[in-house]
């Protein structure tokens, strides 16, 4: 399971309703829908993507041990084992990589809109410009500056926390798509024993959580 990290945006009504799909939940596809003419599969295969991303030349991953295994994967790869709806779903990657250069959504989600799956647990109130969402490991900042360059004379205010309490966090608000204010958290190694303490009691707030040692003085 991903670390869950809270969002929490403050923006002026017409941006947090432009958030919003046709049931009023908050939908990144509102804001930044995936471009490609294929996205009907409940699930991507894997022996489909492998094929796609050896025709289209994707890099191997960053990492030198991932990317040993899946140049070793890639060269045992035998197209011709392709179940039928595995080749279909690799010609419809196909299809999408030709269009807007990503294989499916969850690929354009990964490097557009900075994570990986939608909005969870969304809560929003135009009336009071808020709204407040969960996301997979990171914020969702690929979302909020294309939300942000719709808007570009609205600033939009954004506070998020990493449920691993002090680390992945910060604020900062957009304007225009471009950052204009920032404050986000160093690395929890890099962290002094105050910033430390500045960031895991903001996590804190961010999540509305209470801390351990709070809740043993209350009990």
């Amino acid at each position: 399971m991903p670390n869950w990290v809270t969002n929490r945006i403050r923006a002026p009504k017409h941006v947090i309703q432009a958030m919003l799909n046709a049931e009023g939940r908050v939908d990144f596809s509102a804001t930044c829908p995936f471009p490609g003419p294929r996205d009907e599969w409940d699930g991507i295969s894997c022996n489909a993507e492998m094929a796609a991303e050896i025709v289209c030349g994707t890099p191997l991953n960053q990492n030198p041990l991932i990317a040993s295994l899946e140049a070793g994967n890639r060269a045992r790869f035998d197209i011709r084992k392709l179940s039928d709806e595995d080749f279909s779903q690799f010609v419809g990657m196909l299809e999408n990589y030709r269009a807007c250069g990503y294989l499916h959504s969850m690929d354009f989600a990964r490097k557009v809109w900075g994570t990986k799956w939608n909005a969870c647990e969304p809560t929003s109130d135009p009336e009071e410009g808020t709204a407040t969402f969960d996301t997979a490991w990171s914020c969702p900042a690929g979302v909020l500056t294309e939300l942000s360059k719709r808007f570009p004379e609205d600033t939009i205010e954004v506070v998020f926390a990493d449920e691993d309490v002090g680390s992945n966090c910060g604020r900062f608000s957009l304007k225009g798509g471009m950052v204009v204010e920032s404050d986000i958290a160093p690395a929890w190694r890099d962290m002094t024993d105050e910033q430390k303490k500045k960031w895991t009691a903001f996590a804190y707030e961010v999540k509305g959580w209470v801390p351990e040692e709070d809740e043993e003085a209350q009990q």
